[in-house]
């Protein structure tokens, strides 16, 4: 009989704790995504006292603990990640990756016509931070989900601010003191949406998107 299991897939400090960022688990029978969590604690004791903080995904959507897992699956486990209707489809673009970003560009991307506003955000590696010195921030991203997550989260902005575009780019890998690690671009017939939506945006990818950030 072929054994049925999942993929599993850890991030940032509970890939430390465990000493690897992917493996197998074997199905036992009638399996949720909590089973299959309570298995791995059973494998790395270390990673019981994370379960508060932990938020699962199921293939690459965030997902319930009491959710049924089948084989073949991929799960992840995620530790914590340091409302209008528009009458068009709205123009989203997002990009996470090692790439530069170039802020001119990401704006000079957005359609002028129908536009009154462009708003942008664009966040630094800061140096010092809270008081000690900082030469470069490593970004990691579960990118297969991350990029879905921010595209939602950019048409949420769309349909709630009624942002007829929105582009976000966002850097992985190693990010030296002084540069871009992660851009937004909004454009609107008015100021005021531009803002709001550029605002939402930047909140919602902090708290729900998976990328982390670490100083090694």
């Amino acid at each position: 009989m072929a054994t049925r299991s999942v993929r599993v897939r850890l991030f940032a400090s509970l890939r430390d704790v465990a000493g690897t960022s992917a493996l197998e688990l074997e199905l036992l029978g009638d399996d949720s995504v909590e089973s299959c969590w309570l298995q791995l604690c059973d494998r790395f004791q270390g990673l019981t006292s994370w379960r508060a903080s932990v938020r699962p995904a199921r293939n690459l959507e965030y997902a319930e603990w009491d959710d049924s897992v089948g084989s073949g699956d991929e799960l992840a486990f995620l530790p914590p990640v340091s409302g209008g209707s528009a009458t068009w489809e709205p123009v989203v673009e997002v990009k996470v990756g090692p790439d530069a970003i170039d802020e001119a560009e990401l704006s000079a991307g957005i359609e002028r016509r129908g536009i009154g506003a462009i708003a942008t955000f664009v966040g630094l590696v800061r140096d010092p931070d809270q008081g000690h010195p900082v030469s470069h921030l490593i970004y990691e991203a579960y990118p297969e989900m991350a990029e879905p997550v921010l595209r939602a989260i950019c048409i949420e902005a769309c349909q709630r601010f009624g942002v007829r575009e929105a582009r976000v780019r966002h850097r992985t890998g190693e990010v030296l003191t002084g540069a871009t690690s992660v851009a937004v671009a909004v454009g609107a017939a008015h100021r005021r949406q531009a803002l709001d939506a550029c605002s939402y945006i930047i909140d919602e990818l902090k708290s729900r998107a998976p990328i982390w950030k670490s100083e090694d």
